[in-house]
């Protein structure tokens, strides 16, 4: 029986977690479509507003419960957080996670190494 290897996914969130539950809902739909491999197949891009999902104080982000339960399992798997160049930063970020600066040539290389891309 052959074995076959997770599919590369490319995960953007461009939705404001502020205005829309869906933010938060493309993440727990990257955890569980990662979860073979550990996040080792997936990348994740936030732009626009989205970088807030990962800031210290998510008080004011819809669904914060739910992100402050899948977000530990993102920061266990060491997956970094690939920040678009023109998103919404906030002042301060969330302990552990892994933080990248994404340049438009990343995001080129990004979605020329994946299988599937979701877009939220």
């Amino acid at each position: 029986m052959a074995i076959t290897s997770s599919p590369k996914i490319l995960v953007l969130i461009q939705v404001d977690p502020f205005k829309s539950h869906r933010a938060v809902e493309a993440l727990r739909i990257a955890l569980g479509l990662s979860s073979n491999s550990e996040g080792q197949d997936l990348t994740i891009l936030l732009g626009g507003r989205s970088p807030h999902l990962l800031a210290e104080d998510t008080t004011d982000i819809v669904d914060a419960e739910i992100l402050e339960q899948h977000l530990p399992v993102f920061i266990e798997w060491d997956t970094p957080f690939h920040i678009a160049p023109d998103a919404e930063t906030p002042s301060a970020w969330m302990k552990d996670c892994t933080i990248k600066k994404a340049t438009a040539e990343d995001i080129a290389a990004f979605v020329q190494e994946v299988d599937r891309v979701l877009i939220f």
